[in-house]
Parts: C-alpha cells; structure tokens; sequence
C-alpha cells in the first residue's frame, strides 16, 4: 500500500494508510458481524469504507438516527443499491431475491464508488476489498485493479 501511495504523489502517514473497502451481504444478520470486523480494523490503523446498501441505510437512519449513519475520523460510510425494485421487498424469499439483485446488479455501482473514493482528497487508496459471504462480485472488482480481495468465511452470521 505504501507503494501505491508513493507512485500516485500521496506520501504523507494518511495517505500511506491500508484502506479496506467492506462489503457485507444485506441480508438478515449479515451486516453487524462485518461493522464488528470493520471497527477492529479501524482500531488497529486500517481506514475503513464500510459499504450499506441505500435501503439498509435509510432503515438504520430512521431506526437509530443520523448518528448511527454517520462516519468518523478513518472510517466512512457509503452506500450502492441493493438492485432490488421495491415489489421485490414484499417477495415470500426476500433473501434469495436479494442474492441474486446483489450479485447481478451490484458490481458497477461498487467499482464507481471505490473509484469516487479513490479521486476524494484526504483518502487514502483503496488497498483491499472484504466481502462477506454471498458477495463475490466485489471479488470480481476488487481483481479489475491492483486491490487486495479477502473473501471473510469468518465473518459468519450470527443470530
């Protein structure tokens, strides 16, 4: 990462930082496992884009209030559709109708924001993907550039 930093003019300690990009499937008892794996990271240096789908954000925002969908200092919060219609919500399978909206529909708007990350002044690069389970396309576009990709079997759902 320190190389990547250097060869694109961006040398200071910020800069030099390890940046993962989180990408948890948004299904049921997905999501609060890889915030967990997320602030751990965060808390040992790593700069964190913690990646929610819109629905899920505007769920946790009116549920906990803007605090809860607002970043910090190192660790920002982003969103991409879910690729669901909204008749899709009310579905009898909604997880199955989310994975497969997820793994069709999702890879072009998560390489647009890591690459809207990227351009932002005062961020480090992207240096490495960290989908949960059900979220390989992020695997796909973490391989399109020189990113690091750990698929995270050991961010298992819990209920």
């Amino acid at each position: 990462h320190a190389w990547y930093a250097r060869a694109h003019g961006r040398t200071n300690e910020l800069m030099a930082r390890p940046h993962a990009v989180v990408v948890p499937f948004p299904g049921s008892g997905n999501i609060n496992p890889a915030l967990q794996l997320a602030k751990l990271l965060h808390r040992h240096g790593v700069y964190i884009t913690f990646v929610n789908t819109e629905h899920n954000h505007r769920v946790m925002e009116t549920a906990e209030g803007a605090a809860a969908v607002r970043g910090s200092e190192g660790f920002q919060l982003e969103t991409i559709p879910d690729g669901l219609v909204e008749a899709d919500r009310d579905a009898g399978d909604y997880d199955l109708g989310l994975s497969a909206a997820t793994s069709h529909r999702c890879a072009g708007p998560l390489r647009e924001l890591i690459l809207r990350v990227n351009g932002r002044a005062g961020v480090p690069p992207v240096t490495c993907v960290v989908p949960t389970a059900l979220m390989s396309f992020a695997l796909d576009v973490a391989r399109s550039w020189v990113c690091r990709a750990w698929c995270s079997g050991v961010v298992a759902p819990h209920r």
